[in-house]
């Protein structure tokens, strides 16, 4: 049987699963057909949670934010606004009595705050995103998802654990033109084979962790090793500074586009040909907001709060993400109708590195304190080579079992012989501009710092 017709069937079967979706996101054509669909997403899921979600039933009467099946929304913007340590005071009380309906399952956060949470997502809320990321990719990128050829420079816990990927993650990407190299734990032997492996792949698009995408930059400019440029590069998962991004483009030849989601309420926002990240509005209301809980106007730095307008099960409303962005213009010339942010300015951290100069992802260690009920929020920091020091705030009685998991996966890739220190404290202190930093590596620091001196130095080899 044709291995090409095999993948064509495979794939149309994926994109009818979220085509009605898609096709309405596509329609929405003018900024008054923008708010309309919003609004009456916004309206349906308030009504819902109001009727079916325990926690929303008085909170939301109290408002009254709905009169004649329309929403008012400066009401709408004195609900309090939804944070971590509220899902985590009330697993239950958020969750829709009809979930069991919807296909329910269980996500968590990604952690990137230092404070992840258990949350429920479903199957309309999984068609809802996978829309979404194909409307991104057709309508402002201009290019068929399922038609191109992608690698991934992603990560992957399990892989490493297991050494190898599973059977269903490698027909996943067989049939999605997908290679996927794992960026979790890269060593100068592994990319230099991932640079191998582009130049002979030869991708139309490639993806990948904004760090690690650097990383692999970097290497290949300082080994003057040459990387095919692919047609497109899109970065996501953390922040994409302006080093970065000139380190990134100028390796591979091409212009960077950055991506912004979370696992709480997925995709947020894309970057387009013009350099503005449009927030996808038929899917999230999403608020940039000052200290004062206020919108913050164009060009203004603030906190991102998003509703999710689709996930029934167990609705986040102004749920304050964690992250810090600045607003961008409502309008754009590149012709897409979707409000803009000018850049995302949140999510930092440090890679590991071991004295080999093998580099380890930190989104390895943040997928170790996942689903960990007895950690209520922790910082991650490498003081040296070989020593770990973990500091948590407790939730509740420390798991002794899930704590020697924990140290024994870190072990697993610093090696035996790492130093593991735990330390309670009653809360992550923030940085001199009022910022958490969850995952810090000294190690990282003073390399970089050596490197800037030397820049002829390959200081990772030493």
């Amino acid at each position: 049987m044709n291995k090409k017709w095999i993948q064509n069937l495979a794939q149309k079967g994926i994109g009818e699963n979220f085509q009605n979706e898609y096709n309405l996101f596509k329609n929405i054509r003018s900024n008054d057909d923008i708010i309309k669909y919003q609004y009456a997403l916004l309206t349906n899921l308030l009504i819902h949670a109001e009727e079916k979600v325990p926690y929303y039933n008085s909170l939301l009467k109290n408002f009254d934010i709905i009169s004649d099946g329309t929403i008012n929304i400066e009401k709408f913007q004195n609900i309090p606004l939804m944070t971590k340590e509220i899902i985590r005071s009330n697993p239950k009380s958020l969750i829709s009595n009809d979930y069991i309906n919807r296909r329910a399952y269980y996500q968590t956060s990604g952690g990137s705050t230092g404070e992840p949470v258990k949350l429920m997502h479903d199957k309309a809320y999984q068609k809802g995103r996978n829309a979404v990321n194909y409307y991104y990719y057709r309508d402002i990128l201009g290019i068929d998802w399922f038609e191109i050829k992608k690698i991934f420079l992603w990560g992957s816990l399990r892989d490493i654990l297991k050494n190898k990927p599973s059977f269903k993650s490698k027909i996943s990407h067989w049939i999605n033109n997908i290679v996927f190299l794992n960026s979790f734990r890269m060593t100068e032997r592994d990319m230099e084979q991932y640079i191998g492996v582009i130049n002979s792949y030869r991708p139309e698009l490639i993806f990948g962790y904004a760090g690690s995408l650097h990383e692999l930059s970097k290497f290949a400019s300082k080994n003057h090793l040459h990387l095919r440029s692919p047609s497109y590069v899109v970065s996501a998962a953390e922040t994409l500074r302006d080093d970065m991004r000139g380190d990134i483009e100028e390796a591979f030849g091409t212009k960077v586009y950055n991506f912004y989601g979370s696992r709480e309420v997925s995709n947020l926002a894309g970057e387009c040909s013009k350099g503005l990240m449009h927030t996808f509005d038929f899917w999230n209301y999403l608020e940039v907001l000052d200290d004062n809980n206020r919108p913050v106007k164009e060009g203004e730095e603030g906190k991102v709060v998003v509703t999710n307008l689709v996930n029934y099960s167990m609705p986040l409303i102004r749920y304050e993400i964690g992250d810090l962005a600045i607003r961008g213009p409502v309008q754009c010339s590149c012709g897409c109708n979707l409000a803009t942010l000018k850049m995302v300015t949140g999510r930092t951290s440090d890679p590991f590195i071991k004295k080999d100069g093998t580099i380890l992802h930190t989104g390895y260690f943040t997928h170790l304190f996942y689903f960990r009920e007895w950690i209520h929020s922790f910082q991650i920091i490498q003081e040296e080579y070989l020593k770990i020091r973990i500091r948590f705030v407790p939730s509740g009685v420390i798991n002794p079992q899930e704590k020697a998991d924990i140290e024994d996966k870190i072990r697993f890739v610093m090696g035996n012989d790492c130093a593991i220190i735990w330390e309670i404290v009653e809360e992550i202190p923030k940085t001199s501009n009022g910022k958490y930093l969850y995952r810090i590596s000294y190690v990282w620091r003073e390399l970089q710092k050596s490197a800037q001196k030397n820049p002829e130095q390959n200081t990772l080899s030493k």
